[in-house]
């Protein structure tokens, strides 16, 4: 059972937060009021996972992810979200958060991104000896439209990166969300031709609409190709899909946080605040991303590569 703690001054959205992942019997939950009396927490508890509000006095949420990144970066944490706060929501995702839930989501989708965020990190602490020999590589994947693929791509990708010791703390965590969102657009948007307006709707026309496109032609019969490259310097990905592309002048501002909050955007918003790179091509059914790999710079400013067998577990938000 995981071991997880709730932190946040409302007593109302501290026992809702605790209400629904208790109810899945997969959890052992704890609470608290303060980022100050969560840090003591996390001193004499094991936990797995953190799960804080934002708007807190004392110590606030943002506080709190900038604390446990110096001190406790093996527990990945998640922020919960309220209007209003969208700009202190991208700056605790920089600062090294795995990710977020909007409050108004949080019945619907709490539970699905605490379980995707302690799967990903549990995968990211298994170590393969042979793949440390590993500096360079060169990979070509080609992937069906099924949703459930992406994971078990991602974490073959993920456990070369960390055999490489490419990415340090919060890195990782990062690059696995980038590598989520342009997966799921690429089927999803790109070879189904699913909006992401549908998602606004209270009826399932979104989820029904996928799963109907991915048994029709000429939707079903499309695939996503992943071409990745690592070394020493970077990890950079090429992720196309088969489908007819989109204009990329209809792309909203990456830079806007208030696009975190919305279904069309979100994931825009975070490869470009996550990553080095970026970039569209011009039929708008491929995306490059890239994360250049960290490095440590030594007394005479010489940058030299860090061994760290931290935990980079990644990210991953509603």
């Amino acid at each position: 059972m995981s071991k997880l703690l709730v932190v946040d001054d409302s007593a109302f959205d501290r026992r809702l937060t605790t209400s629904i992942l208790e109810k899945s019997l997969k959890f052992d939950v704890t609470s608290t009021t303060d980022g100050i009396e969560a840090l003591k927490s996390l001193e004499t508890g094991d936990f797995d996972l953190v799960i804080t509000d934002l708007n807190m006095p004392g110590m606030n949420g943002l506080e709190l992810v900038n604390e446990i990144q110096k001190s406790h970066v093996d527990v990945p944490a998640i922020v919960i979200t309220g209007y209003g706060s969208e700009a202190t929501a991208m700056r605790a995702l920089q600062a090294g958060a795995c990710g977020y839930v909007p409050k108004y989501h949080l019945q619907d989708e709490l539970e699905t991104v605490v379980e995707t965020v302690l799967s990903t990190t549990a995968r990211q602490r298994q170590k393969n000896e042979f793949l440390c020999s590993v500096v360079k590589q060169t990979l070509t994947l080609k992937i069906p439209n099924e949703r459930h693929r992406i994971t078990p791509t991602i974490a073959i990708l993920q456990k070369q990166m960390d055999a490489m010791k490419l990415f340090k703390g919060s890195q990782a965590m990062h690059l696995g969300v980038a590598l989520e969102e342009a997966l799921s657009n690429a089927i999803i948007h790109g070879n189904l031709e699913v909006s992401s307006k549908l998602r606004e709707r209270d009826d399932n026309a979104y989820g029904d609409l996928i799963s109907e496109r991915s048994r029709t032609a000429p939707y079903a019969g499309r695939r996503v190709i992943i071409e990745a490259q690592l070394d020493a310097e970077s990890a950079l990905f090429t992720i196309r899909d088969e489908g007819p592309g989109f204009d990329i002048s209809t792309l909203p501002d990456p830079h806007d946080p208030e696009n975190l909050l919305r279904s069309s955007g979100r994931g825009l918003t975070l490869m470009h605040a996550f990553l080095d790179e970026v970039r569209y091509n011009e039929k708008g059914n491929e995306v490059t991303l890239r994360m250049n790999a960290w490095r440590e710079k030594t007394s005479d400013h010489t940058d030299v590569d860090q061994d760290s067998d931290s935990v980079n577990p990644v990210v991953v938000f509603a």
